[in-house]
């Protein structure tokens, strides 16, 4: 994290002091003097939230904290177990005339009448409704007979959304060497499609009629074998609103995945030993069909470390049966599964304080392990999915060693990079430690892209909190460090360099769990004691 904190500039008290000598003086060449000056560069706090996010914490009543997190483990949404493609149909007229004979349509000549059955190809999927999210219809001609041709097409087993099951184009008069085109196309949001076919049957099956005409009010056409009229109906771009029949029986493979945790986005480096932790696994089913669960790997990686943890549980031994969800007719009710794990059954201890920052998980997930049991009832709808929940509480009663903050900080130094008003000078680091943790302040210098400069070795410690009998600090400390800062150094400051604080913090009982309390804070002050120079630089 960088803060731009202004530096306090005092040069303007030299200044004022300078101004009653300059005064008097008879010589016409600007003086320059240097003055030592005591100025406070950077005061700030830190708090527990600067380990572990206010929004994390829940507080008890004597001030004790409970770290509570959530995560999403996985999701997986209905892509995954229906997905329709898009699809086209293809309807044709032609005369099946010998060698070079034509024939005379009159006006109003029926081309094209078909009823048909469009099925879709769906594999692994018996559906008998669908409700479409979003998708378009696509209707296309292509004449080659010399008549303005009205078409249309019709879907008996669908509804759209303004109560019509049907659309019409017409195109132009064409040739065989020259044909006419015309499109049309019908938004789908909301269209509603019966899949059993024309007598209630059937599966991924729905009934059309398509007809094509000469145009009544023309003169009809003369035609020839090469003469033809197309009519190219394209379902694409669905995605589902609600479906319903049997999803079939498979297994989905999924993962390895691996999910971001911002939990410890605060911490550098360093170890935690955490007392106790209580992790729950959530897994909600949003899907009206029995699902079986195998849960092949959980692995907490910290990829700042390198270091991977894999989850010990006997979650990980045997599958999690999943009831189907509830279709409410408008709506559904997810059917949930939850289990509990702790220091005494599993690893999780040592799952969390590896600090992860990201979590990787792979499954397979048995769809109707049982097969058809509903009898084709299986459901969807657009925001059913099957999703994991982790669910954290940790009690921070904790032993750090060597837990790193770290906080980047831009200096208002007075001047600029081409007139320095600071030449060389000692940092003073006034620290008052409301904390159980020792501390050990590590300075350095970075650019704008946190690379390392330069190192600003800093002399002492921060000493810990008095602890109480109970255990808790009863008393702060404070402790005064330095820091000596080259004139090299202030010269990468005036440029584009900037300090990146490190406070390493460890418990002062190493071998002792220790509760850590709201109202436990420490301030810092950071001043910089400089010879500035007035009225010029060397």
């Amino acid at each position: 994290m960088e803060y731009d904190r202004p530096l306090i500039r005092v040069a303007s008290l030299g200044l004022l002091f300078l101004s009653t000598l300059v005064g008097c003086r008879k010589d016409p060449e600007p003086a320059r003097w240097d003055v030592d000056v005591l100025a406070p560069l950077l005061i700030t706090r830190f708090t527990i939230a600067d380990i572990i996010p206010d929004s994390l914490q829940d507080v008890a009543s004597d001030g004790s904290i409970t770290l509570v997190y959530s995560e999403t483990l996985f999701a997986v949404d209905m892509d995954t177990v229906l997905e329709i493609p898009d699809t086209s149909f293809v309807y044709a007229y032609a005369l099946p005339l010998p060698g070079n004979d034509a024939f005379n349509l009159p006006a109003g000549f029926p081309v094209i009448s078909e009823n048909n059955l469009i099925r879709f190809d769906l594999p692994d999927l018996a559906l008998s409704k669908l409700v479409v999210r979003e998708g378009i219809l696509d209707l296309r001609m292509k004449n080659k007979m010399g008549s303005v041709v009205n078409g249309s097409f019709d879907l008996p087993g669908a509804i759209f959304a303004d109560g019509s099951s049907g659309l019409e184009v017409s195109v132009g008069p064409g040739t065989a060497t020259d044909p006419a085109f015309s499109s049309t196309q019908r938004d789908l949001a909301q269209a509603s499609f019966d899949l059993r076919g024309p007598f209630f049957n059937e599966v991924n099956t729905l009934a059309s009629s398509v007809s094509a005409q000469l145009d009544p009010n023309g003169s009809g056409a003369t035609v020839t074998n090469q003469d033809s009229v197309v009519i190219t109906v394209q379902y694409r771009d669905l995605v589902t609103q609600y479906a319903k029949g049997y999803f079939g029986s498979r297994t989905v493979t999924v993962g390895p995945e691996t999910n971001g945790i911002g939990l410890f986005d605060n911490v550098v480096s360093g170890t935690l030993d955490l007392d106790r932790v209580r992790l729950k696994i959530k897994v909600e089913n949003g899907i009206g069909m029995d699902l079986r669960i195998r849960l092949n790997s959980l692995q907490a990686v910290n990829t700042r470390t390198g270091v991977t943890v894999d989850l010990e549980h006997a979650i990980l031994d045997g599958p999690i049966n999943l009831n189907r969800a509830l279709d409410l007719g408008n709506g559904f009710q997810s059917s949930v599964y939850e289990n509990d794990l702790d220091n005494d059954d599993s690893n999780v201890d040592l799952f969390l304080e590896n600090m992860p920052d990201q979590l990787q998980y792979s499954l397979d997930m048995d769809l109707n392990p049982l097969g058809d049991i509903s009898n084709g009832n299986d459901f969807l709808y657009h925001d059913s999915r099957l999703q994991a929940l982790l669910e954290l509480e940790v009690p921070l009663d904790l032993i750090a060693t060597d837990l790193v903050l770290e906080n980047i900080v831009k200096p208002d130094l007075p001047g600029n990079e081409e007139e320095q008003t600071i030449q060389d000078g000692t940092l003073s680091l006034f620290a008052t430690n409301g904390f159980p943790f020792s501390g050990r302040i590590v300075l350095d210098i970075v650019d704008r892209d946190r690379n390392f400069l330069s190192a600003v070795p800093v002399q002492g410690d921060i000493t810990a909190g008095i602890l109480g009998a109970d255990g808790f600090v009863n008393a702060s400390t404070a402790s005064e460090l330095h820091a000596a800062l080259t004139a090299e150094q202030i010269d990468l400051l005036y440029g584009e360099g900037r300090f990146r604080v490190r406070i390493v913090f460890n418990t002062s009982d190493q071998s002792q769990h220790l509760r850590l309390l709201d109202r436990y804070a420490m301030d810092l002050q950071i001043t910089v004691g400089a010879r500035y120079y007035v009225n010029g630089d060397e």
